[in-house]
């Protein structure tokens, strides 16, 4: 195998151009993988634990690009090469031949569009905030995909959007749904009447899918930023949200979904929801205090959206776990490799971690300079490949994101990954079992039951909701 790679000084592209020509390498014959990123630190500190960090690479900065490719032979690797060079360089598709000239800034771009109400910001963090206070001055609300923001600068943000009536959403919002309008990597639900506050990306996804597989419907999902519910910040979106769908007459039940949050906000939004007049429901993962009159706190992300359902007046469907075959002896220690931050935080907690490992592909750690793992699950997959010469891995646990702007096709983006695991398993007399749990819908555009008959034929276990996935593998782990 030869790793081969270039190096483009102060480029930068989006994210969804990077996963499409990293996608487009790993196609090509002769090439095993292929990665496309920036040169940050963390970046090229995975690029050399996967063995993937090209000499080109020396000296780069973290505003330079870096491509590496992995090659069964040099000529290979340099078609590959040649191959990004020109995809790298070629418009983006469907692009005029003299388009107008475009907005240099959101105030431009305001003034252009009247009757716009909301901007999207992806930039990176120490633009972000700068962008959103352009926003905001022009009456926007925002919803902030950027990661990096200190938590300082959140706060004084969604401070200043409170008193003008606005909404900051984020930063490090992956998912919100307005008016059926999904916003990040929304899934795609029907409409009815349980409103959602996340402050939680893959939460609000995995409660939501849930909730239209149990037959609900959802009126609003809005998404508040991972952090919104840290002491430093005190939940400002959250309760701004809570208070926006208690007014809502199509919303009739409130599901509150967030990542651990702290002890006093937690107790003060769980208030907030209370006070609404309507249901509710929250799952804040690891707390423990007394809920609120008016308030069913759950353990689950499945049980909030079962609960959520059932308040509605609906009869939800069992969603069952899958049939094992017998087996006499454990399979030994569970690997979870996810997309999804609280989906992962979720599994750890009904695994247990002792003995156990889990890796959270969609933190800051892992995203910063590259795209998303549900962009681009291409680290995510490497570390997959490596489990397999783990001999204290018995039993992989993954997520599978659906969706707007995710992959389109991560069954088939994680295929060779699990069969080259298995494979290297075998080398060392072994057997690997893996456990999957899709989350979104048939309406979404990878279709969710393509994308469960593609794992089943890879001789995956597919569960129904990510608790139950947790909940296998813990039984296959022990042997049960």
């Amino acid at each position: 195998m030869h790793v081969m790679g270039l190096l483009r000084r102060g480029a930068y592209a989006d994210s969804i151009a990077l996963m499409q020509v990293a996608d487009e390498l790993r196609r090509l014959p002769g090439i095993a993988t292929a990665a496309l990123l920036m040169a940050t630190p963390a970046n090229l500190a995975t690029l050399a634990e996967a063995d993937l960090l090209p000499p080109e690479a020396e000296g780069a900065a973290a505003e330079d690009l870096v491509l590496a490719v992995r090659a069964d032979d040099v000529a290979s690797g340099r078609a590959a090469l040649v191959r990004a060079e020109a995809l790298l360089a070629r418009p983006a598709a469907g692009a005029p031949a003299h388009a107008e000239t475009p907005p240099r800034s959101l105030v431009s771009a305001a003034r252009r569009m009247v009757g716009a109400n909301l901007a999207v910001i992806g930039v990176p963090g120490e633009h972000a905030v700068a962008e959103a206070q352009q926003a905001l001055s022009v009456g926007l609300h925002v919803f902030l995909f950027s990661d990096g923001v200190p938590l300082g600068a959140e706060r004084a943000l969604k401070l200043r959007a409170r008193a003008q009536g606005l909404l900051v959403m984020g930063p490090e919002c992956g998912t919100s749904i307005i008016n059926g309008v999904g916003l990040g990597f929304a899934n795609r639900v029907r409409r009815g009447a349980v409103g959602l506050v996340g402050a939680s990306g893959t939460g609000l996804q995995e409660v939501t899918s849930l909730i239209h597989r149990l037959g609900g419907g959802v009126s609003h999902a809005i998404g508040t930023g991972g952090r919104d519910l840290h002491a430093d910040v005190g939940g400002i979106t959250t309760r701004q949200a809570i208070e926006l769908l208690a007014g809502d007459p199509g919303t009739r039940v409130l599901v509150l979904v967030s990542k651990p949050a702290a002890d006093g906000v937690a107790r003060e939004v769980l208030a907030a929801a209370g006070a609404a007049g309507k249901p509710a429901i929250a799952c804040l993962l690891g707390w423990r205090g007394e809920a609120p009159a008016g308030v069913r706190v759950v353990d689950s992300l499945e049980e909030a959206a079962r609960a959520a359902v059932e308040a509605v007046g609906l009869a939800p469907p069992a969603l069952e776990p899958p049939k094992l075959e017998p087996r006499r002896q454990p399979w030994g220690p569970v690997l979870g490799l996810f997309t999804g931050g609280t989906l992962c935080d979720e599994a750890r907690r009904v695994v247990g971690a002792a003995g156990h490992g889990f890796v959270d592909f969609g933190a800051e750690e892992y995203t910063r300079g590259r795209p998303h793992p549900m962009i681009d699950p291409a680290l995510r997959s490497a570390a997959l490949t490596r489990a397999g010469d783990d001999v204290d891995v018995g039993v992989l646990l993954l997520d599978l994101v659906l969706g707007s702007c995710a992959h389109p096709d991560p069954a088939s983006a994680a295929a060779a990954a699990i069969g080259e695991a298995r494979a290297r398993a075998a080398r060392h007399g072994r057997r690997l079992a893996v456990v999957a749990h899709v989350v979104g819908t048939e309406d979404d555009p990878q279709g969710l039951a393509a994308q469960e008959n593609a794992l089943r034929e890879l001789d995956v276990i597919v569960c129904a909701s990510n608790r139950l996935a947790a909940r296998t593998a813990l039984a296959l782990a022990r042997g049960d």
